[in-house]
């Protein structure tokens, strides 16, 4: 399926030679599939063939799908499959951000790469690749490790100074990789979300690691809290797009309702988490995500409507400044496996 999504756009552009704009939209997505079969599996191309026209029979265009098929296959070593063939919405939000023609050649190159998987270790280590705390995650996950992108890692790992009071919250909580990692910089953590499957997933990590960090399942908008407090930390939902490798799906739904609606959901949580906050006190805000929407113009909004609150400086030389606030710049870790993209930015309530 990873494939499917990598590929769609090179598929239309092998399509357009043998189907026009009246061809059913079922269709397209059946010949997709069979042509990502074709050249990303090791199944023979006649079972593909034989399979793909079956189905279209209820479809009632199993001719169509197999003259387009067979075509395909007297072409196959002809065909060149361009593969920086991707969403021009796409490379266009790469180029608002990063303004950089080798970053952005970069990110979209690494479209069509599976990423490296990492493992996140709760204690400094001698045999890492980043900070004594990152490692590359080979068959087995080590003892008192976890899995994370190094990119979400760099977060933390660049934000814990900025905190003065160690007691935090950490709102959007589960699967608990920020939990675990900020517990395991000296920081009390108490940890909430909605979501009683991510809520499993924290369990199973802090059991496995024997770690005493509490989660509570509570709907952050629709609870109270009795009491404010100096330290917050907002992984607030978004569209993900950011985890593009891992999630290649993302680019097909980049959908501007989708984006307006979660920009008012993250307008919210970082509405209430600022009444929270106590004089001084630090909300730092981060999506797994790099569309304007999601990033700087969240921020914009907030703070047009609040006046007093400023922007904390983040010391880091893996990420980049951009108006009001950080992104994680995958091509410095280009060297050890690339990451996915994050936006951060620390408020200060002044």
């Amino acid at each position: 399926m990873q494939e499917y999504y990598r590929q769609i756009e090179n598929h239309n552009f092998i399509l357009k030679n043998y189907i026009n704009d009246k061809t059913p939209h079922n269709i397209k997505v059946v010949l997709k599939i069979s042509l990502t079969l074709i050249f990303f599996s090791e199944k023979p191309n006649f079972a593909i063939v034989n399979e793909a026209v079956e189905f279209s029979k209820k479809l009632k265009k199993h001719s169509l799908v197999n003259a387009v098929l067979r075509g395909v296959l007297r072409n196959k070593k002809d065909i060149q499959i361009n593969k920086r063939n991707i969403p021009n919405n796409f490379v266009k939000i790469c180029d608002d951000v990063f303004s950089n023609e080798k970053i952005c050649s970069y990110i979209c190159d690494s479209f069509f790469h599976k990423p490296q998987n990492y493992q996140i270790s709760i204690e400094d280590k001698k045999n890492t690749i980043y900070e004594k705390r990152v490692a590359y995650l080979e068959k087995e996950l080590e003892p008192n490790s976890f899995i994370q992108d190094i990119g979400n890692f760099e977060i933390i790992n660049s934000i814990k100074e900025i905190y003065q009071d160690k007691n935090i919250i950490d709102i959007c909580a589960a699967p608990g990789g920020k939990s675990i990692l900020l517990h395991s910089y000296g920081f009390k953590v108490e940890a909430i979300d909605k979501s009683q499957r991510q809520i499993d997933k924290f369990l199973q990590n802090i059991k496995r690691m024997n770690l005493n960090i509490k989660i509570s399942k509570k709907d952050f908008l629709k609870s109270k809290f009795p009491i404010y407090y100096n330290s917050i930390l907002l992984d607030a939902p978004c569209s993900a797009l950011g985890t593009f490798r891992r999630n290649p799906d993302v680019i097909s739904k980049i959908n501007e309702k989708n984006l307006k609606f979660n920009q008012n959901t993250q307008i919210k949580m970082i509405e209430k988490s600022l009444s929270l906050l106590n004089k001084n006190g630090i909300l730092v805000y981060i999506v797994c995500s790099f569309h304007h929407f999601e990033t700087m113009g969240v921020i914009d909004k907030v703070l047009q409507k609040h006046k007093t609150i400023t922007i904390e400086k983040i010391q880091s030389d893996k990420m980049i400044k951009k108006d009001n606030g950080y992104f994680i710049n995958p091509y410095s870790f280009k060297d050890i496996g690339g990451s996915d993209i994050f936006f951060v930015t620390a408020l200060k309530k002044n």
